[in-house]
């Protein structure tokens, strides 16, 4: 019903006017907007083997609940494998074109990025000697999941080292699985989420990313590190 086209999301930005200066500042607030977008989508009654007006009741119990957060959205003009994250915003009358197709507008909100599937895949990763690595292959920083979990209940501190960057935490049987999403430490228990703290883990960046992961004390096999890469592009 509507031809294909990408938005790329725009850069966040701030432009400020200084008294006596020829030309704004640009403060970078290192971040990219939603896109927003709307779909044009028909229907056909005779197809669905109901009335225009049971397709029309139908239509609004698929897309109500589609409101009320994120889901997965992916695009064939975008490209196989890639998806992004979208949330319904609203969806305008549905109009009878002809007595056989009913047409809907539906406007979205989706995060910046687009994500691969394979970058969906979880590394895992044990405490070792020397430097482990992950290449990142696209042209921008990605945000992993990272999760720590241990297998027995002795207590030590956890330490991770990415590009440089040392990050260390304490873990013990009782608080076994620590969970890093994007600016958030947090663990899920019966789908509880407690947040743990403020240490977070840095961004994967893109080509060879080196990973040290070390404990103070627990035995090696016992404990291990999940990554879901997360590789993006706008």
């Amino acid at each position: 019903m509507q031809a294909p086209s990408h938005t790329v999301a725009k850069r966040n930005k701030t432009f400020l006017k200084i008294y006596g200066q020829s030309g704004d500042e640009i403060i970078d607030n290192e971040s990219y907007d939603n896109v927003d977008f709307s779909l044009k989508i028909g229907f056909l009654p005779l197809l669905s083997q109901q009335t225009a007006g049971q397709l029309a009741h139908a239509v609004v119990d698929w897309l109500a609940p589609l409101q009320n957060g994120y889901y997965e959205y992916r695009d064939t003009f975008y490209g196989n494998g890639w998806f992004t994250m979208a949330a319904l915003t609203n969806f305008e009358e549905i109009v009878a074109e002809l007595p056989s197709l009913l047409t809907a507008t539906l406007k979205f909100s989706r995060v910046p990025y687009w994500y691969s599937d394979a970058g969906q895949t979880q590394l895992s990763f044990y405490p070792a000697a020397s430097a482990q690595e992950i290449v990142n292959p696209e042209s921008y920083p990605s945000e992993p999941y990272y999760i720590f979990q241990t297998s027995r209940g002795e207590e030590t501190t956890a330490r991770i080292t990415i590009n440089g960057a040392e990050t260390a935490f304490p873990v013990s049987g009782s608080n076994n699985v620590h969970r890093f999403a994007g600016k958030q430490h947090f663990r899920i228990i019966n789908g509880v989420k407690t947040y743990l703290g403020t240490e977070l883990l840095p961004d994967l960046q893109p080509g060879t990313n080196t990973l040290f992961l070390t404990t103070d004390s627990m035995t090696l096999g016992s404990f291990y590190l999940q990554i879901t890469p997360n590789w993006r592009r706008l």
